[in-house]
């Protein structure tokens, strides 16, 4: 992530012969976002550095009936009066900030910024399924034309000039490369945030509710590694556990003790697709398993999976 962000930053910079700067701090190199919420923090805005994850990626994509014509629409006016998120999410690592809270911040409300619309939050990074379509937000205080540049998957440069509103444009993105996009637009020299759209090939699909003595699960594949795993869970019981998209088994069952925890095996040093069902909703996450590490996940009804 933190490698792909510096490139796009490196190849914009050097088309653009303007500087989009990293903040340094204590001689440490921060991400997107990261020095943006230190500052908010030592204001007395927010809260400090730690990370988190919105209650889930759903809310920023949609499918239509069609795939889109293009990859990026030419922005649209738009008026967020009314429509205001109740909180904004800084950089991969989603720094949470109330909206309210943001805005009284006048370095930030002037400046230019890119998000990613969700339908009660805005988002700097999201992981969207291929095919969907996403909303993005382009603030700029006095509008004007200037370009829109995309880093896609393959390592391509793209540049899209556009007008942009005084205010906000509204921006469609159609996910259609699985892989890695980082864009951020630009009105003369003034640059925005670069946004992060993680495109995958697909999500687990759902599955149906089983009726105890009618239906029956799949057949459990076995999950074998180096990398112990255990799901907790205080409220929830009898929940099925999917790895990589393939059922492995159900909590208190075949010589599981039903006592809300869920214990398997990964292969570590990489990321794995972990997906929690209860019968009625499903609770999916991607996550790094480092190697050896015992890692514990946390799922409560209603609320995204968590470590």
């Amino acid at each position: 992530m933190m490698i792909k962000i510096l490139t796009a930053t490196i190849l914009i910079t050097s088309l653009l012969g303007c500087a989009l700067a990293i903040d340094i701090e204590n001689g440490v190199e921060m991400r997107f976002g990261e020095a943006a919420a230190e500052r908010l923090f030592e204001m007395g805005i927010g809260e400090p550095w730690v990370g988190g994850n919105p209650p889930s990626y759903d809310e920023y994509y949609s499918f239509k009936g069609e795939n889109p014509k293009k990859h990026i629409e030419i922005p649209k006016k738009h008026e967020i009066k009314g429509q205001m998120p109740s909180t904004v999410y800084f950089s991969y690592k989603m720094q949470s900030i109330p909206y309210s809270q943001y805005q009284t911040y006048s370095a930030y409300t002037e400046a230019s910024s890119l998000w990613i619309a969700g339908t009660t939050s805005w988002t700097q990074y999201a992981q969207v399924p291929q095919g969907s379509v996403l909303t993005l937000l382009a603030n700029a205080r006095t509008g004007g034309s200037g370009y829109l540049y995309e880093i896609a998957p393959d390592g391509k440069l793209s540049k899209n000039s556009f007008y942009f509103f005084p205010g906000t444009s509204q921006i469609s993105f159609y996910s259609d490369a699985i892989g890695q996009h980082v864009l951020l637009f630009v009105i003369g020299s003034q640059a925005s945030n670069a946004i992060v759209i993680d495109v995958a090939s697909n999500y687990p699909s759902p599955i149906a509710v089983y009726s105890p003595g009618q239906i029956y699960p799949p057949s459990a594949s076995p999950s074998t590694g180096d990398t112990p795993v255990t799901i907790s869970s205080q409220a929830m019981r009898g929940y099925q556990v999917f790895l990589d998209g393939n059922y492995i088994g159900t909590e208190g069952t075949v010589g599981d003790t039903p006592d809300g925890k869920f214990s398997f095996r990964v292969v570590g040093n990489r990321n794995h697709d972990i997906r929690v069902y209860d019968g009625q909703f499903n609770y999916p996450k991607t996550m790094y398993f480092e190697r050896g590490i015992l890692k514990i996940i946390y799922v409560e009804p209603g609320i995204a999976v968590y470590n």
